[in-house]
């Protein structure tokens, strides 16, 4: 009896083990996936840059990363690496819709408010991805974020089948942020979540509704 103990313990074991080493190795592989975009730049000309949208803090101030990533696309357009910017964000909880605070920073930067183009129901990453597949199949793209969002956003943009794209990671222009060991478990996480998922994110075949301010028409019409 103690040896048949004993033997379905070391079994338990081993099967804790090998489960152990799974996990590990599906989290470095993750991880190797995030850190390997962290030095993406854009090196090809295309129509439009895409900024992902980030919190907005107390008096309608950008956070660290809604301003990097704003400045960085900016920095993209005055180098004439691409011919407009998209928006693209969602209701901020302290102040303005991150929307209208990236475009504050790009006037102020002295971007042309007519190379602008707004996208206020980009909530999340799939949903600014999900807008721009939606858009002129001939249109390509700059995504802009921070280096460790990068891997998810190219992860999820190929499964909605978005094409003709590179990713740019955002200059750093405050130093590196306190919470990032945070923010890269996140993306360790979420990327792992969105490989093993199931179904594939489907893009809606068709536009849809949308608020019809002058802003969201914009969006809708210049593609």
């Amino acid at each position: 009896m103690f040896t048949k103990s004993k033997k379905g313990l070391w079994q338990i074991i081993r099967i804790l083990v090998a489960l152990f080493f799974i996990i590990l190795c599906i989290g470095l592989l993750s991880s190797s996936h995030v850190l390997w975009h962290y030095f993406s730049s854009a090196d090809t000309k295309r129509t439009c840059g895409v900024i992902f949208g980030a919190a907005v803090w107390r008096g309608d101030i950008p956070s660290h990363a809604l301003a990097d990533r704003t400045l960085s696309a900016a920095n993209l357009f005055t180098q004439e690496r691409i011919s407009c910017l998209v928006l693209s964000g969602g209701a901020s909880t302290y102040g303005s819709h991150e929307v209208d605070v990236m475009k504050k920073v790009l006037l102020d930067q002295g971007i042309p408010e007519s190379v602008l183009v707004y996208d206020y129901d980009g909530n999340n990453t799939i949903a600014t991805l999900t807008n721009l597949s939606l858009r002129d199949s001939k249109e390509s793209y700059v995504l802009v974020s921070n280096d460790f969002h990068l891997g998810r956003i190219k992860l999820i943009a190929h499964q909605i089948g978005l094409d003709h794209f590179d990713l740019h990671a955002a200059t750093y222009h405050f130093g590196r942020y306190p919470k990032e060991p945070y923010y890269f478990f996140r993306e360790v996480v979420a990327n792992i979540y969105y490989f093993l998922r199931l179904e594939k994110i489907n893009a809606p075949k068709e536009i849809p509704n949308l608020p019809t301010s002058q802003n969201h028409k914009r969006f809708l019409t210049l593609f």
